[in-house]
């Protein structure tokens, strides 16, 4: 009798687990999770008749919830975290590292070398390789190629992008900050200017917030992006960083990266980009009138690379895809960073179980529209042990569909909603290489394994 007490209720347990799932999958828009949840919680009324008519398959079923609750046991038990993801982003150094150019990346090549300009003539002439590719995508237009095409250039969309993009074009000019002249900087412990620096920073609108020293090989070696007409800039050695990083990270909304490759995720990271650019303008003018020098770094104005950065700065790990997968928000996330010479006490880096994970999760690689994302094994890329996204492949895709895409955001579990069940999988994930292990599959099997859009908040929707 007793045994089947404690059968039924924890029967009862999983039962109420697998329809809060069902929900809360219902809530979230899920199109294939309620189903699964639906079809777990039928599964899971079964054993009940079992336990009260047929006493003799009570042990059978104890070692069947006995299975469930020693996997649970063993996805709690904290194991040591990965030692190369406590190191930062020296943990995949493993060779000499050179410093990247501004001039290669694909945004300078397209929207900072006029056609037959000097700046166009001394580029190819040192990488004559590129020119003819990178003349086909100039004539399909900017970065985006025509804004929004998948969606037929839906007008409200593709206007709220551009009106968003506006700020960090504006704010620009005003990324450098300076002491006033005469002005001794204000004495402050470290400790006091970092909570003031990060309370800050989350009242400007950051949803987080993490300090780093910054290491000079994350810096860009010369200039290559040109907005303002500083054109005596292009080429230039760009000169080593301020110590500090104040790193900031906004949440792309959910639904609105749900509708990748179409237009609606374009219109939220835009959005984010005029936010990290208002956030960083305003802290770097905040430690400048503070007597110190400091620099915001959006996307109208980077020094540096952002991954790395807050990688130090402990906000996450490089996750398959490329992109910085973080917690909660997992790689849904714009990336910004002022750099000061304030003293301010450095966060450390944090192990997420992202490598373990990825390393059997092939999801972004599976629904990637252009294959940019690698599914095999990291590999070594300029001294960096690291999956490697094809650059080139992905901003061709970006051109083709007029949109920053996101299907590799979209799809991440990572990327789940930041409700009381996904926290509990993550915690799990923390902790435990057989989650990491184990969950990749599980998610496949709730969720399927390829993209497919989802619906997106009425006011941001396309044509269909």
């Amino acid at each position: 009798m007793a045994l089947s007490v404690i059968l039924l209720s924890f029967e009862t347990i999983l039962i109420c687990a697998a329809g809060l799932f069902t929900w809360e999958s219902l809530k979230e828009r899920e199109p294939r999770a309620p189903k699964a949840g639906l079809a777990a919680t039928l599964l899971l009324l079964l054993p009940a008749p079992v336990i009260v008519l047929l006493p003799p398959l009570r042990p059978f079923v104890g070692l069947v919830f006995g299975f469930v609750v020693f996997f649970g046991l063993a996805c709690a038990v904290r194991w040591r975290p990965n030692p190369r993801a406590m190191k930062g982003s020296q943990g995949y150094v493993v060779e000499e590292v050179e410093r990247f150019d501004e001039r290669d990346i694909v945004f300078a090549r397209n929207r900072c070398l006029p056609t037959g300009s000097e700046v166009y003539k001394r580029y190819y002439a040192l990488h004559p390789e590129k020119e003819v590719k990178d003349a086909e995508r100039r004539e399909k237009g900017g970065p985006l190629g025509r804004p929004g095409s998948i969606d037929k250039s839906y007008r409200p969309n593709v206007s709220m992008i551009r009106a968003s993009f506006e700020l960090p074009a504006f704010l620009g000019p005003y990324a450098l900050a300076e002491p006033a002249p005469g002005s001794a900087p204000a004495e402050m412990d470290p400790a006091k200017a970092t909570r003031i620096i990060k309370g800050f920073a989350r009242r400007l609108g950051a949803d987080l917030v993490g300090v780093c020293r910054v290491h000079p090989m994350w810096t860009y070696s010369h200039r290559g992006e040109i907005y303002y007409d500083n054109w005596e800039e292009w080429g230039a050695e760009i000169p080593p960083p301020l110590p500090f990083a104040v790193v900031v990270a906004t949440e792309m909304d959910r639904r609105n990266v749900n509708g990748g490759p179409h237009t609606p995720t374009v219109v939220e990271s835009s959005y984010n980009y005029a936010k990290g650019a208002f956030i960083t303008t305003a802290l770097a003018r905040w430690a400048g009138d503070m007597g110190y020098r400091a620099a915001a770094h959006h996307n109208r104005h980077y020094d540096l690379l952002m991954v790395p950065l807050a990688v130090d700065a402990g906000l996450g790990e490089l996750g398959r895809l490329g992109y910085l997968i973080t917690d909660p928000f997992g790689p849904r996330v714009r990336l910004f960073a002022v750099t000061t010479d304030l003293p301010l006490v450095p966060d450390k880096p944090v192990d997420l179980g992202v490598e373990g994970f990825c390393e059997r999760c092939l999801k972004c690689a599976d629904s990637c529209p252009s294959r940019s994302i690698p599914h095999g094994e990291k590999k070594l890329s300029n001294g960096i042990e690291r999956w490697k996204l094809n650059e080139e492949t992905c901003f061709d895709y970006w051109g083709k569909v007029g949109t920053d895409c996101s299907v590799c955001m979209g799809v991440c579990p990572f990327s789940r909603a930041d409700r009381p069940l996904h926290r509990f999988v993550r915690w799990f994930i923390r902790r435990s290489p057989l989650a990491r292990q184990v969950f990749p599959y599980l998610d496949n099997f709730i969720y399927g394994r390829k993209w497919r859009p989802r619906e997106v908040p009425d006011w941001v929707d396309y044509p269909k």
